[in-house]
């Protein structure tokens, strides 16, 4: 049976822009053992962040990060999770180790024994926000003090899509897998592949199950990206969605709205609305990628032509939007995912798929920046 990216147990998630409301900040930072307190942290925040409360500042998007510097032998952070969330944690660029939070807990130690001197740590929220939002409250360098986080890359893409660029599923053995926190992760997915290979700090605004016209919850994309956090109906004062933008934009919806049914014209309306009101109104000279699902078919008959007609609604959202004078829209088709590739859980692209969808738009942004 093939797995619809709306139907889980857990609620649906799509990956969605980000990036926009990022920028860098501080958090309190308790005293390092046997050192003094080192007051504000000039952390760099990459995604979007809830800054309303003093406490410290919240995030729920999947691929959401923090870059703390310091000096010493180790580092603890406090965080406040509403569910269990995951992440991968990056020391001094080595090899992503996995941190597992929970409503249990609040302190963690993200890196200990290290050799005296000066350390980076990258922590990326690996999963949805269905799992959980997190509230980072405080570091704590061991036997030393912070130091100021490393500048970010010059090229910035911002990801909006679905459960696929949230990585649902993606680390799981096969189809009939139940996808979970544990099996899903934004930093080995198509979206993160691609940034890195580029040079470029990817966001990403994603929620499973969300589409242009429809939604696990009350909000559809063009609403919910407008927000700091997917599930909070409060949204971004509009000089903060206008923060540090993106260079590209890669809009990956379309699963959820055909998977359903033949949504019609109003999905082709809907797109260039999107396209154009939110984003091109936002991101004056960016270029903006429309991209087909590897998960719609044709194949099924529980799915008549579901592949061809969201083609044909994709290509002529981005031709009226070209047809208006807006030249940096195009088109890209992401390749049908199939069984000899593999599949992650409830049928979603394996990590075999997601690293052929990072190469493929690899090329397409490379033929559009040159970088």
């Amino acid at each position: 049976m093939r797995s619809r990216g709306w139907a889980r147990s857990v609620g649906g998630a799509v990956a969605i822009m980000a990036l926009v409301a990022c920028r860098s900040g501080g958090v309190h930072a308790e005293p390092g053992a046997g050192g003094a307190p080192t007051g504000l942290g000039p952390i760099r925040y990459i995604g979007r962040f809830d800054r309303r409360d003093p406490a410290g500042p919240r995030f729920a998007w999947p691929g959401t990060a923090v870059v703390v510097a310091f000096t010493g032998t180790g580092l603890n952070v406090k965080l406040r999770d509403s569910g269990t969330s995951f992440f991968s944690v990056v020391v001094d660029g080595g090899k992503a180790t996995s941190l597992s939070t929970s409503a249990a807990a609040q302190t963690y130690t993200v890196a200990s024994g290290l050799a005296g001197g000066d350390h980076t740590v990258v922590l990326t929220k690996r999963t949805e926000s269905v799992f959980g939002t997190v509230q980072l409250l405080s570091v704590s360098p061991v036997d030393g003090a912070l130091r100021a986080a490393p500048p970010g890359a010059g090229r910035r893409i911002e990801y909006v899509g679905d459960s696929i660029t949230c990585g649902l599923g993606d680390l799981g053995d096969g189809p009939m897998c139940r996808s979970s926190a544990s099996t899903e992760d934004e930093t080995v997915a198509y979206g993160a592949l691609a940034a890195a290979s580029l040079q470029a700090e990817g966001s990403v605004l994603a929620y499973s199950g969300i589409g242009v016209l429809v939604s696990p919850t009350s909000a559809a994309m063009p609403t919910m990206f407008l927000r700091a956090l997917p599930d909070d109906p409060t949204p971004l004062a509009r000089e903060e969605l206008g923060r540090a933008p993106p260079d590209v934009v890669v809009v990956n919806l379309g699963t959820n709205d055909f998977a359903r049914g033949d949504p019609g014209p109003q999905f082709e309306r809907a797109m260039v609305d999107f396209l154009g009101d939110e984003l091109r109104g936002r991101y004056p000279n960016a270029y903006i990628i429309c991209a087909l699902s590897p998960m719609l078919t044709d194949a099924l008959p529980t799915s008549p032509m579901e592949r061809s007609k969201a083609r044909v609604s994709l290509q002529s959202a981005v031709q009226r939007r070209r047809a208006s004078g807006d030249a940096r829209v195009s088109y890209l088709e992401f390749d049908e995912q199939t069984a000899d590739d593999g599949y992650g859980c409830d049928v979603h692209p394996s990590l075999k798929t997601h690293r052929q969808m990072a190469a493929k738009l690899v090329s397409a942004i490379r033929g559009l920046t040159g970088w």
